[in-house]
C-alpha cells in the first residue's frame, strides 16, 4: 500500500463543501475516526486518510436520508470491515481509490431490518463479493463493532448475486 499525507480539516471541507462543524460534530460523535491525529486539547488538530474522507462523503450522503447519527456509525465502522476484508482478499485493490477509479463498485442493502449486505464488484472479481453484519445489537447501542462475515449468497435467495 502507498504511503499518503495526512489531510488536514480545511482540506476535507473544502473538499466536501461542508462546514466543519458538520465534520466535527461525525468526530466527535465517533462516526470517522481519523486514521492519522485526533485532538487532544488545544493546539492539537485532526488529520485525515483517503479513507477518512470516503467516510466523511458516506457519512454525509446518509443523513440527507435523516438517518439518525447512531446508524450512520454503524455503517461506516461496517464499511471499515468490508475494506479489511477486500484487502486480504485482493491486495491490490486500494480501497477507497478504487471506488475512484472504477475498478471496485459498492452497493448496500438491508434485509429485514438488521442484515446489512455490502456488496463488491468490478474487473477484479470473479463473482460478487458478499459480506454482512448483523447491525440490530449496533442499533440498540450493545454493539460497538458489528462482526463483518462473508456471505455464500444473499439472505433469501441462493444466487451468488444479489439481483
Amino acid at each position: 500500500m502507498r504511503s499518503e499525507s495526512p489531510i488536514a480539516l480545511k482540506e476535507v471541507q473544502l473538499r466536501l463543501a461542508v462546514p466543519q462543524h458538520v465534520l466535527i460534530h461525525l468526530c466527535e460523535k465517533r462516526v470517522v475516526e481519523p486514521d492519522f491525529a485526533e485532538t487532544a486539547g488545544r493546539g492539537k488538530r485532526r488529520e485525515f486518510s483517503e479513507r477518512n474522507l470516503c467516510e466523511f462523503g458516506v457519512a454525509l450522503a446518509l443523513r440527507r436520508f435523516e438517518l439518525p447519527v447512531l446508524t450512520t456509525g454503524v455503517v461506516i465502522r461496517v464499511l471499515r470491515g468490508f475494506a479489511r476484508t477486500v484487502g486480504r482478499s485482493l491486495p491490490k485493490l486500494e480501497f477507497p481509490r478504487s471506488l475512484g477509479e472504477g475498478r471496485l463498485g459498492l452497493e448496500l442493502l438491508l434485509y429485514e431490518g438488521d442484515q446489512l449486505v455490502l456488496v463488491g464488484s468490478g474487473p477484479s472479481f470473479n463473482r460478487p463479493l458478499l459480506l454482512g453484519a448483523r447491525i440490530g445489537a449496533a442499533l440498540r447501542g450493545i454493539d460497538a463493532a458489528p462482526r463483518v462475515t462473508k456471505l455464500p449468497h444473499c439472505p433469501r435467495t441462493s444466487k451468488p448475486g444479489c439481483r
